[in-house]
Protein backbone atom coordinates (compact mmCIF):
# COMPACT_ATOMS: atom_id res chain seq x y z
CA UNK A 1 0.00 0.00 0.00
CA UNK A 2 1.26 3.68 -0.67
CA UNK A 3 0.43 6.87 -0.35
CA UNK A 4 1.30 9.92 -2.10
CA UNK A 5 2.35 12.72 0.10
CA UNK A 6 4.26 15.78 0.07
CA UNK A 7 6.84 17.32 2.74
CA UNK A 8 8.69 20.31 2.90
CA UNK A 9 11.37 20.83 6.19
CA UNK A 10 12.87 24.06 7.59
CA UNK A 11 15.52 24.64 9.75
CA UNK A 12 15.37 27.41 12.24
CA UNK A 13 18.13 28.51 14.66
CA UNK A 14 17.73 30.87 17.62
CA UNK A 15 20.44 31.71 20.35
CA UNK A 16 22.13 28.69 19.15
CA UNK A 17 19.55 26.34 19.18
CA UNK A 18 18.94 24.54 15.93
CA UNK A 19 14.63 23.40 15.80
CA UNK A 20 13.37 21.69 12.51
CA UNK A 21 10.12 21.29 11.50
CA UNK A 22 8.34 19.15 8.43
CA UNK A 23 5.45 20.00 6.98
CA UNK A 24 3.77 16.30 5.50
CA UNK A 25 0.50 16.85 2.67
CA UNK A 26 -1.45 13.57 2.03
CA UNK A 27 -2.27 14.42 -1.84
CA UNK A 28 -5.04 12.46 -3.25
CA UNK A 29 -5.77 13.49 -7.05
CA UNK A 30 -3.85 10.27 -8.44
CA UNK A 31 -5.76 8.50 -6.22
CA UNK A 32 -9.30 10.19 -7.78
CA UNK A 33 -8.01 9.64 -10.88
CA UNK A 34 -6.90 6.15 -10.53
CA UNK A 35 -10.50 4.92 -8.95
CA UNK A 36 -11.71 6.68 -12.05
CA UNK A 37 -10.13 4.38 -14.49
CA UNK A 38 -10.83 1.51 -12.32
CA UNK A 39 -14.67 1.93 -12.25
CA UNK A 40 -13.81 2.80 -16.53
CA UNK A 41 -12.40 -0.50 -16.83
CA UNK A 42 -15.47 -2.06 -14.95
CA UNK A 43 -18.30 -0.48 -17.70
CA UNK A 44 -16.17 -1.67 -20.44
CA UNK A 45 -16.05 -5.34 -18.92
CA UNK A 46 -19.95 -4.91 -18.46
CA UNK A 47 -21.02 -4.13 -21.80
CA UNK A 48 -18.16 -6.75 -23.01
CA UNK A 49 -20.11 -9.44 -21.17
CA UNK A 50 -23.67 -7.77 -21.26
CA UNK A 51 -25.54 -11.13 -23.27
CA UNK A 52 -24.29 -13.24 -20.16
CA UNK A 53 -25.20 -10.77 -17.43
CA UNK A 54 -28.62 -10.36 -15.23
CA UNK A 55 -29.52 -7.40 -17.35
CA UNK A 56 -31.32 -5.72 -14.41
CA UNK A 57 -28.20 -5.81 -12.66
CA UNK A 58 -26.19 -4.84 -15.25
CA UNK A 59 -27.66 -1.95 -15.85
CA UNK A 60 -27.53 -0.69 -12.06
CA UNK A 61 -24.22 -1.67 -12.17
CA UNK A 62 -23.10 0.12 -15.40
CA UNK A 63 -25.08 3.72 -14.03
CA UNK A 64 -23.32 2.94 -10.65
CA UNK A 65 -19.45 2.48 -11.78
CA UNK A 66 -20.32 5.20 -14.96
CA UNK A 67 -21.19 7.69 -12.78
CA UNK A 68 -18.77 7.10 -10.19
CA UNK A 69 -16.04 7.80 -13.16
CA UNK A 70 -17.32 11.11 -13.95
CA UNK A 71 -17.27 12.23 -10.12
CA UNK A 72 -13.56 10.90 -9.69
CA UNK A 73 -12.41 12.63 -13.09
CA UNK A 74 -14.07 15.60 -11.29
CA UNK A 75 -12.90 15.28 -8.46
CA UNK A 76 -9.41 14.40 -9.95
CA UNK A 77 -9.19 17.94 -11.59
CA UNK A 78 -9.73 20.03 -9.00
CA UNK A 79 -7.73 18.24 -6.25
CA UNK A 80 -4.60 18.40 -8.67
CA UNK A 81 -4.75 22.08 -9.04
CA UNK A 82 -5.73 22.58 -5.50
CA UNK A 83 -2.40 20.21 -4.47
CA UNK A 84 -0.24 22.19 -7.23
CA UNK A 85 -1.38 25.28 -5.42
CA UNK A 86 -1.03 24.19 -1.44
CA UNK A 87 2.62 22.91 -2.01
CA UNK A 88 4.94 24.59 0.14
CA UNK A 89 8.13 25.94 -2.32
CA UNK A 90 5.93 24.82 -4.99
CA UNK A 91 5.87 27.75 -7.99
CA UNK A 92 1.92 28.96 -7.66
CA UNK A 93 2.34 29.29 -3.75
CA UNK A 94 5.59 31.24 -4.08
CA UNK A 95 2.98 33.60 -6.23
CA UNK A 96 1.40 34.25 -3.61
CA UNK A 97 3.09 36.68 -0.60
CA UNK A 98 -0.36 36.37 0.97
CA UNK A 99 -0.87 32.88 0.07
CA UNK A 100 -3.36 32.27 3.20
CA UNK A 101 -6.01 35.21 2.19
CA UNK A 102 -5.17 34.99 -1.77
CA UNK A 103 -6.22 31.10 -2.04
CA UNK A 104 -8.56 30.25 1.53
CA UNK A 105 -9.89 33.60 1.63
CA UNK A 106 -13.58 34.67 1.14
CA UNK A 107 -12.95 35.44 -2.26
CA UNK A 108 -10.12 32.96 -2.81
CA UNK A 109 -8.21 31.07 -5.55
CA UNK A 110 -9.98 27.98 -3.70
CA UNK A 111 -13.46 29.08 -3.99
CA UNK A 112 -13.26 29.34 -8.18
CA UNK A 113 -14.69 26.59 -10.44
CA UNK A 114 -11.99 24.04 -11.11
CA UNK A 115 -11.17 25.32 -14.86
CA UNK A 116 -11.05 28.77 -13.62
CA UNK A 117 -8.16 27.30 -11.07
CA UNK A 118 -6.16 26.45 -13.89
CA UNK A 119 -6.45 29.61 -15.66
CA UNK A 120 -5.74 31.30 -12.58
CA UNK A 121 -2.18 29.22 -12.34
CA UNK A 122 -1.22 30.25 -15.99
CA UNK A 123 -1.92 33.82 -14.75
CA UNK A 124 0.33 33.71 -12.17
CA UNK A 125 2.94 31.74 -13.98
CA UNK A 126 2.70 35.01 -16.61
CA UNK A 127 1.77 32.29 -19.42
CA UNK A 128 -0.63 32.44 -22.39
CA UNK A 129 -4.09 30.58 -21.36
CA UNK A 130 -5.45 27.84 -22.69
CA UNK A 131 -7.66 28.02 -25.79
CA UNK A 132 -11.26 27.84 -24.06
CA UNK A 133 -13.00 27.22 -27.71
CA UNK A 134 -10.16 23.88 -27.82
CA UNK A 135 -11.43 20.50 -28.55
CA UNK A 136 -9.94 19.79 -24.94
CA UNK A 137 -10.80 22.75 -22.99
CA UNK A 138 -14.43 22.03 -24.23
CA UNK A 139 -13.87 18.41 -23.01
CA UNK A 140 -12.90 19.41 -19.53
CA UNK A 141 -15.92 22.28 -19.23
CA UNK A 142 -18.43 19.46 -20.47
CA UNK A 143 -17.00 16.90 -18.00
CA UNK A 144 -17.60 19.31 -14.55
CA UNK A 145 -21.01 20.12 -16.42
CA UNK A 146 -22.00 16.58 -16.38
CA UNK A 147 -21.08 15.82 -13.12
CA UNK A 148 -22.89 19.03 -11.82
CA UNK A 149 -26.23 17.62 -13.69
CA UNK A 150 -25.48 14.41 -11.40
CA UNK A 151 -24.58 16.01 -8.40
CA UNK A 152 -27.50 18.63 -8.91
CA UNK A 153 -29.99 16.07 -10.30
CA UNK A 154 -33.45 17.47 -11.21
CA UNK A 155 -35.73 15.75 -13.05
CA UNK A 156 -36.93 16.71 -16.95
CA UNK A 157 -40.00 18.07 -15.74
CA UNK A 158 -38.30 20.68 -13.89
CA UNK A 159 -38.65 23.93 -15.49
CA UNK A 160 -34.76 24.69 -14.60
CA UNK A 161 -33.92 21.64 -16.76
CA UNK A 162 -33.08 23.41 -19.30
CA UNK A 163 -29.34 23.77 -18.79
CA UNK A 164 -29.52 19.76 -19.22
CA UNK A 165 -31.05 19.72 -22.85
CA UNK A 166 -28.85 22.76 -23.75
CA UNK A 167 -25.79 20.30 -22.17
CA UNK A 168 -27.12 17.45 -24.44
CA UNK A 169 -26.74 19.29 -27.66
CA UNK A 170 -23.09 20.37 -26.77
CA UNK A 171 -22.55 16.79 -25.72
CA UNK A 172 -24.05 15.20 -28.51
CA UNK A 173 -21.64 12.70 -30.64
CA UNK A 174 -18.70 13.09 -28.01
CA UNK A 175 -18.94 9.34 -26.94
CA UNK A 176 -21.08 6.30 -27.56
CA UNK A 177 -24.29 5.84 -25.58
CA UNK A 178 -25.74 3.60 -23.30
CA UNK A 179 -26.30 0.07 -24.95
CA UNK A 180 -29.12 0.61 -22.22
CA UNK A 181 -31.92 3.32 -22.64
CA UNK A 182 -33.74 4.75 -26.06
CA UNK A 183 -34.02 8.47 -27.69
CA UNK A 184 -36.71 9.33 -25.43
CA UNK A 185 -34.04 8.16 -22.00
CA UNK A 186 -32.72 10.98 -19.70
CA UNK A 187 -29.35 12.07 -21.29
CA UNK A 188 -27.62 12.20 -18.62
CA UNK A 189 -28.78 9.35 -15.95
CA UNK A 190 -29.49 6.84 -19.19
CA UNK A 191 -27.58 7.31 -22.04
CA UNK A 192 -24.85 8.44 -20.70
CA UNK A 193 -24.11 5.94 -18.08
CA UNK A 194 -21.80 3.67 -20.02
CA UNK A 195 -18.68 2.58 -21.16
CA UNK A 196 -18.62 5.09 -23.94
CA UNK A 197 -19.16 8.36 -21.34
CA UNK A 198 -16.80 6.33 -19.10
CA UNK A 199 -14.01 6.10 -21.32
CA UNK A 200 -14.32 9.50 -23.01
CA UNK A 201 -14.03 11.23 -19.35
CA UNK A 202 -10.91 9.49 -18.47
CA UNK A 203 -9.53 10.50 -22.03
CA UNK A 204 -10.96 13.86 -21.63
CA UNK A 205 -9.61 14.36 -17.94
CA UNK A 206 -5.82 13.38 -19.07
CA UNK A 207 -5.92 15.25 -22.13
CA UNK A 208 -6.72 18.21 -20.69
CA UNK A 209 -4.22 17.65 -17.44
CA UNK A 210 -1.47 16.89 -20.57
CA UNK A 211 -2.24 19.85 -22.54
CA UNK A 212 -2.13 22.06 -19.08
CA UNK A 213 1.53 20.55 -17.70
CA UNK A 214 2.48 20.98 -21.28
CA UNK A 215 2.01 24.49 -20.71
CA UNK A 216 3.03 25.09 -17.04
CA UNK A 217 5.51 22.67 -15.95
CA UNK A 218 5.21 22.95 -12.86
CA UNK A 219 6.03 19.85 -10.65
CA UNK A 220 7.12 17.24 -13.07
CA UNK A 221 7.72 14.39 -10.32
CA UNK A 222 3.73 14.65 -9.51
CA UNK A 223 2.52 14.64 -12.76
CA UNK A 224 4.39 11.06 -13.16
CA UNK A 225 1.80 9.11 -11.02
CA UNK A 226 -0.70 10.96 -13.31
CA UNK A 227 1.14 9.73 -16.48
CA UNK A 228 1.33 6.16 -15.43
CA UNK A 229 -2.63 6.44 -15.93
CA UNK A 230 -2.30 6.89 -19.87
CA UNK A 231 -1.45 3.16 -20.00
Amino acid sequence: MSMSVSASASIHENAGTLTASVRVIANFAVQHLSAACVFRNRCIQIEANLPALDQNLAFSDLRSYASSTLMSCAAGLEALINELFIAHGGKLRNCLPDFEGTFWGPKGIERKPPLDKFDVALQLLKLPPLQKTASLYRDAWCLIELRNALVHFKPTWDPVSRRRVELEQVLAGRYPLSPFGDPKSDFVTMRSMGAGCATWAVASTLSFLREFDRHANIDKDKMVGVWALEA
